[in-house]
């Protein structure tokens, strides 16, 4: 008799953003796999619910996958909990969701909080069409090769980063993008919530040396008429640079076309699809 996840979003900050539908499940579920037992516990004891607990992290042993597995497959219910908002966006939930499908667990989606979702709506840019890329990478190149594609993409862009980082982050948008609107929200659903918006330039004098609390980052579509600025903008000879060609390796892997993934590489170097697509196969 194969089990039942249910995969259960928690407030971000506010603890009353939690819903009447998952404090019910949470009651009945048989255990609760968590991030952070400790985190999931306050929660917990918020809501005057007593159950076992098991760290389900990024780091996760075989052993603790195993006794996941002997739950399910003992029709038991599961429920999992990210630290905070909808699980499997930027957490583990997605390793236990594939665990349950492999078992052909039934598989229950609670819709509630998250960052994302908020973090677009609330930034006042559009938000009919947007990505969100998780946090930005830790070293300076590579995250500089990251803003470069964020520069090229016409949709808007959330993403992640740590306070600690924040203030380089928005030294080099400002460098690679000027005059583009970009919102910062701090600890969303929380007491001291902030948000700031404006060009770079003006996001870094009114958030001075502020470097606390959890941060989200939308920054808004391309300018057809003005992508990157322009002592930025490469020129590209006859040949690919490596970043370009592991970010078309990528986009394929995911499904786009060559001439797809091609077109947000034409407008970060200002030329045309069909010349990144020539030089694509050429290499």
């Amino acid at each position: 008799m194969a089990g039942h996840l249910i995969l259960i979003p928690t407030p971000i900050g506010n603890l009353g953003d939690i819903t009447i539908r998952s404090i019910e499940l949470l009651n009945t579920a048989d255990v609760i796999a968590c991030e952070d037992t400790r985190r999931t516990g306050a929660l917990l004891d918020h809501l005057g619910i007593i159950k076992k607990l098991i760290r389900f992290d990024d780091h996760a042993e075989e052993s603790v996958h195993q006794e996941i597995r002997n739950f399910l497959t003992q029709g038991l219910t599961v429920a999992y909990c990210s630290d905070a908002g909808m699980p499997g966006i930027n957490d583990p939930g997605f390793e236990i969701s594939r665990l349950a499908r492999e078992l052909s667990c039934k598989i229950t989606v609670l819709p509630g909080a998250s960052a994302v979702l908020m973090g677009v709506v609330a930034s006042g840019l559009p938000c009919h069409k947007f990505s969100f890329l998780g946090y930005l990478p830790n070293k300076h190149t590579s995250r500089l090769e990251a803003l470069k594609l964020i520069a090229g993409r016409e949709e808007t862009t959330i993403v992640f980063e740590a306070p600690h980082r924040i203030q380089e982050t928005l030294e080099e948008i400002h460098a690679l993008m000027p005059d583009r609107e970009i919102a910062l929200g701090r600890e969303l659903t929380k007491i001291h919530e902030t948000w700031y918006r404006g060009t770079p330039s003006e996001v870094i004098i009114t958030l001075g040396s502020e470097d606390r609390g959890e941060m989200i980052l939308v920054i808004a579509g391309a300018d057809s008429k003005q992508v990157i600025h322009e002592k930025h903008v490469s020129i590209l000879g006859d040949t690919l640079p490596e970043w370009a060609l592991r970010y078309l390796e990528a986009a394929r892997s995911g499904g786009m076309t060559l001439r797809e993934a091609a077109k947000p590489l034409a407008r970060h170097f200002g030329v045309t699809a069909s010349d990144i697509y020539r030089m694509a196969v050429k290499k």
